[in-house]
């Protein structure tokens, strides 16, 4: 049985926490008790429209980013402000799927791993049956890639240079070149502008669309992807990808049923 406790809005904007203490986050931040203690933070991510999609001159791009365009995204959203981890997972499903498994760190901070995007959707069908309505689900490919940008136009939301990287993200250079091949604890590396950590690097994280070879070429209003499709959409890059991984706009995408020890996800709660 899982458990969950909101934090909602008062009548003059601020949020309350259930029991009417407010959180002790900070200002459009939520957290929410899973089950039994094991708390989520959620960071709200305002309305607002960004370019989706790399420019022809961006090093390393391929032409599934293509063509850079508009996108607005007209309702505000909470995000995880950080990936899953084993112990949220486990307090709602009861199970460690990635037990046994080659480059996991069995910890309780650090990412669920070994997670396939159907295993996700049965992850958000309880939460959601718990919470009597649909609260919970994965960002929209869109939705991931305007708050990893967090307003930027660069390569990465800190810019283009690849020299801070390290200090942002988990990627194969400060990882399995440091003997450390696996994963790592969430919110161990600095947070976008957004406040949102591991959003490069890391484990990748599944998002809600089809994959499509390209976008459309329209400005468009909160997109969803393609109506069908054969492979689901991951972003953001994990800890066994080099630094041309980790960029705002890097795509890559597999069969639902994909298992991997660099493979997690983050949720969206909708206000």
């Amino acid at each position: 049985m899982v458990g969950i406790i909101l934090a909602t809005l008062g009548a003059d904007g601020d949020l309350i926490a259930a029991g009417g203490a407010k959180p002790s986050t900070p200002d459009g931040h939520i957290t929410v008790d899973l089950h039994g203690g094991t708390m989520m933070d959620f960071v709200w991510i305002k309305p607002g429209s960004f370019l989706m999609g790399s420019t022809s001159s961006e090093p390393n791009r391929g032409e599934w980013e293509d063509p850079q365009h508009e996108v607005t995204i007209s309702k505000g959203f909470y995000l995880g402000k950080f990936e899953i981890t084993q112990a949220q997972w486990i307090a709602v499903m009861g199970t460690a799927p990635w037990t046994g498994k080659k480059h996991v760190e069995k910890k309780p901070n650090h990412p669920a791993v070994y997670i396939s995007w159907t295993a996700m959707e049965e992850f958000l069908r309880r939460l959601n049956e718990v919470a009597a309505e649909s609260l919970y689900r994965l960002p929209t490919e869109a939705e991931w890639e305007y708050a990893c940008r967090a307003g930027s136009t660069t390569r990465r939301s800190y810019g283009d240079d690849d020299s801070p990287l390290g200090d942002y993200a988990w990627y194969v250079g400060n990882t399995h070149k440091a003997g450390l091949p696996f994963a790592q604890p969430v919110g161990t590396k600095l947070p976008n502008p957004w406040g949102l950590y591991d959003m490069y690097g890391n484990v990748w994280e599944w998002v809600q669309d089809w994959y499509g070879d390209t976008y459309a070429s329209l400005i468009v209003i909160d997109p969803t992807g393609v109506a069908t499709g054969s492979a689901r959409v991951m972003r953001g890059g994990g800890f066994v990808n080099r630094a041309r991984n980790m960029r705002s706009a890097k795509r890559f995408s597999y069969d639902p049923s994909f298992r991997y020890s660099a493979l997690g996800a983050r949720l969206v709660r909708t206000k």
